[in-house]
């Protein structure tokens, strides 16, 4: 089966709804607040990922991505931009503001090939360090970002929909470091 990631355009709304309410589902159940979960409407997801994919046309940092079979099914997503202001001080310059993928399909390099897409593109931004933020009893992530050479950098408590989550943050302080990670993508991408 042959896999490409690309950049995501307007057309990828439905696909990057649809794979965030089956991501969040699979990785966050026990972790998130059911009615956090159960709150994942289509509808008000496809609206949001469609503002968001046309705003990426006017923010020259921001890259969305998508991770496709070549019949077009969607298997992954990761977003990626400049550092939030309240994220810079501790991440840098650039920042990871989503990376998933199907339980069904992790393990096999798409999260590496994800992360790749989004270090090459914050370096071809300008954007010379970075991290991400993800969910402190996420620990199948965790793990992964720690194997990528992510630095365990800080934790918060962030805001959705009115729950406090705790977070922690991974950094790296030269996103080359990332983009080095392409002699251990998987070569069908």
């Amino acid at each position: 089966m042959s896999l490409m990631i690309r950049r995501a355009d307007q057309s990828d709304a439905p696909a990057i709804a649809e794979l965030q309410q089956l991501t969040w589902r699979e990785a966050y159940a026990g972790l998130l607040p059911t009615p956090l979960l159960d709150g994942l409407a289509l509808p008000r997801l496809y609206r949001t990922w469609r503002a968001e994919l046309i705003r990426q046309d006017g923010d020259l940092d921001l890259g969305i991505f998508i991770a496709e079979t070549e019949d077009g099914k969607a298997l992954g997503y990761a977003t990626c931009g400049a550092a939030t202001l309240q994220s810079q001080d501790l991440l840098g310059d650039g920042e990871i503001h989503q990376l998933y993928v199907r339980a069904s399909h992790q393990g096999r390099g798409l999260g590496r090939a994800l992360m790749l897409a989004c270090s090459r593109w914050l370096l071809m931004r300008g954007l010379f360090s970075g991290g991400l933020w993800v969910v402190k009893g996420n620990e199948r992530a965790r793990a992964f970002y720690e194997s990528i050479g992510g630095e365990l950098i800080g934790d918060r408590r962030d805001s959705m929909q009115g729950w406090q989550i705790p977070v922690v943050g991974y950094g790296w302080e030269d996103l080359h470091e990332l983009a080095g990670l392409e002699s251990e993508v998987p070569s069908w991408l």
